[in-house]
C-alpha cells in the first residue's frame, strides 16, 4: 500500500529562555544560553493513503507539533518527513492573518495553495455558506471569536479538497451544530479514501472516526495501531495519570524527557508497536490464565463471547445467554480489562462457553467451604434449587412449602457472594438439590419457634 506520511527518526528543538536578557546573549554569545527543550525525540511513524489516524497524548506530548511539522508549517530540527500529497492543516486560526477580513483570508490562503483568481472565485461562496459567516465575511479575523476562525479555516480547508487532511482540536470550538457538520464531511472524505490526522482529546471521537491511533508521550512514540488495541492502553495510563500528585508528574515527565531518542527502541505485538522499554505495556497485549472460582451473572447489555480474549475475530453474539448464570474457573487480564472463561459446568473443562469481559458480568466469588456430611431440618420455606444461586427463570425450583421438619443430608457447603449454600438429599427422595442456609436449622426444636411450619 502507498505511503501518505513518513516520518524517520524526527526531532523537534526549542530554546527555552528565563528572559528576554539570556535570549539576546544567546544570539551574540559563542557560549550558548538556554535550556533545550524537546517537543519531539525521535519520532518515526508512517501512515498509508486512506487511513485515518488519531493522535492522542497528555498536553506537552507533541500532537500540535508533529501535525505542523506534517503540515509544512514548522521545520523539524532533524530527521526525515515524507508527505506525499498536498496537505492542508485544520486548527483554530491556522494559517489566517487577524489584519484581513474573512474574504481576503479566503484569497490569501487559496493563492497559496496555487489556486488562480477565477477558480477562487467560484469557490469563495460555498466557502463562506459552509463557514456559516455570511454577516461577518468582511470583518477583519481579529474580531471573530475562536470558534468562528476554526469555521473559517475548516471551511476553507475542505472545499480546497485536499489530499491529506490535518485536524488539529478544530472541532473543540463552536458550537455542536458546526462540529457536527464538520465530522459529517469528514466521514465523507473518510469515504473518499482521503489520509487524515486527527488531533483530539476526545476518546469517543477517537473510537467513531479513527482507524488507527498514535499515542505520543513527550515526545516519543509510545505505542502505535489499531484503534482497539493502542485506545484501552491510552485510558488506562490517563487514569493512572489523574491520580498521580503534581510531584509524581513532575518526576515522571523529568524521567520521560531525559531519554535519548538513540534508545527508543520497538517491538511488535501483533499489529501493534509498543515501546520496548516499558514492560507495562508489553504485558497488557498478552494475557495468562489465573484459576478463580466464581458464578457470574450476565448482564442486559451482554455483547459478545470471544474464544479467547485477545481474538476480536472469534467472537459471536452472545444475546442468547443474558441473564443466566455461569460457572468461571478460569480469569485473564487483558489491556488492563478482566476476561471470565463462562461454562455451565464446575469443572471449567466441561461446558465451556468461551470468554466474556468481566464488566458485563455481576460476578460472585464461589467457594468451597468444605464436603463435611451435615443435617439440617427444612423451615418449609423457600425453594430447592437445581443449582446454588437461586433465580426462577434459569433453573428449576420445587416449593418446600410443603416440606417443613423434613430432614436434609447435606454433604457441600459453598459461599457464594455471602450467601450460604447446601447440596443435599431431602428425606424421602434420592435427587441431590441446593437450598439457602436461611430454610433449614440445625436442630428439631428449632422448627418449633418457626411461625411457617
Amino acid at each position: 500500500m502507498t505511503k501518505a506520511i513518513i516520518t524517520k527518526n524526527v526531532v523537534k528543538k526549542y530554546k527555552l529562555y528565563e528572559n528576554q536578557k539570556e535570549r539576546m546573549l544567546d544570539l551574540i554569545s559563542p557560549k550558548g544560553h538556554g535550556d533545550d527543550f524537546f517537543a519531539l525525540n525521535g519520532v518515526n511513524f508512517e501512515a498509508d493513503k486512506g487511513d485515518v489516524v488519531g493522535f492522542i497524548g497528555i498536553n506537552g506530548s507533541g500532537k500540535s507539533t508533529l501535525s505542523n511539522i506534517i503540515a509544512g508549517i514548522v521545520p523539524e530540527t532533524s530527521g526525515e518527513v515524507q508527505v506525499n500529497g498536498q496537505p492542508a492543516l485544520i486548527a483554530v486560526a491556522a494559517g489566517l492573518n487577524d489584519d484581513l477580513t474573512g474574504r481576503d483570508n479566503i484569497e490569501l490562503k487559496c493563492l497559496m495553495l496555487g489556486f488562480s483568481k477565477d477558480e477562487i472565485k467560484e469557490l469563495e461562496p460555498e466557502i463562506i455558506e459552509f463557514a456559516e459567516l455570511e454577516n461577518f465575511i468582511d470583518q477583519p479575523v481579529k474580531s471573530y471569536s475562536s470558534g468562528m476562525k476554526s469555521r473559517l479555516g475548516f471551511a476553507i480547508s475542505v472545499k480546497v479538497d485536499p489530499d491529506i487532511l490535518i485536524i488539529d482540536e478544530a472541532l473543540s470550538v463552536g458550537d455542536r451544530a458546526f462540529a457536527d457538520k464538520s465530522l459529517k464531511k469528514m466521514l465523507e472524505f473518510k469515504d473518499q479514501g482521503k489520509t487524515m490526522i486527527f488531533v483530539s482529546h476526545s476518546i469517543g471521537q477517537m473510537k467513531t472516526f479513527c482507524d488507527k491511533i498514535l499515542w505520543l508521550e513527550f515526545g516519543r512514540v509510545k505505542a502505535f495501531g489499531e484503534v482497539k488495541d493502542v485506545l484501552p492502553l491510552y485510558e488506562a495510563f490517563l487514569l493512572k495519570w489523574q491520580n498521580m500528585q503534581k510531584d509524581e508528574r513532575d518526576s515522571y515527565r523529568a524521567k520521560i524527557m531525559s531519554k535519548d531518542p538513540a534508545e527508543n527502541k520497538y517491538k511488535k505485538l501483533g499489529d501493534l508497536m509498543v515501546l520496548d522499554d516499558d514492560e507495562e505495556l508489553e504485558t497488557s497485549h498478552t494475557y495468562s490464565v489465573r484459576p478463580v472460582s466464581r458464578l457470574a451473572h450476565l448482564k442486559a447489555y451482554t455483547t459478545y463471547i470471544y474464544s479467547s480474549p485477545n481474538e476480536e475475530e472469534g467472537k459471536t453474539d452472545a444475546q442468547h445467554l443474558k441473564n443466566k448464570v455461569y460457572y468461571v474457573k478460569r480469569e485473564a487480564t487483558y489491556q488492563f480489562e478482566n476476561y471470565y472463561l463462562l461454562s455451565t459446568k464446575p469443572s471449567g473443562e466441561e461446558g465451556v462457553i468461551g470468554w466474556i469481559r468481566g464488566i458485563e458480568t455481576s460476578s460472585h466469588v464461589h467457594t468451597l467451604v468444605d464436603n463435611d456430611k451435615k443435617t439440617f431440618y427444612l423451615k418449609g420455606r423457600g425453594y430447592a434449587s437445581s443449582e446454588p444461586w437461586g433465580g426462577k427463570r434459569q433453573y428449576i425450583h420445587e416449593s418446600l412449602e410443603n416440606h417443613g421438619g423434613l430432614s436434609f443430608n447435606a454433604d457441600e457447603t459453598i459461599l457464594v457472594g455471602n450467601n450460604i449454600w447446601y447440596r443435599g438429599v431431602i428425606e424421602g427422595e434420592n435427587k441431590p438439590v441446593w437450598i439457602h442456609s436461611n430454610n433449614v436449622v440445625r436442630d428439631t426444636e428449632e422448627l418449633n419457634d418457626n411461625e411457617d411450619v
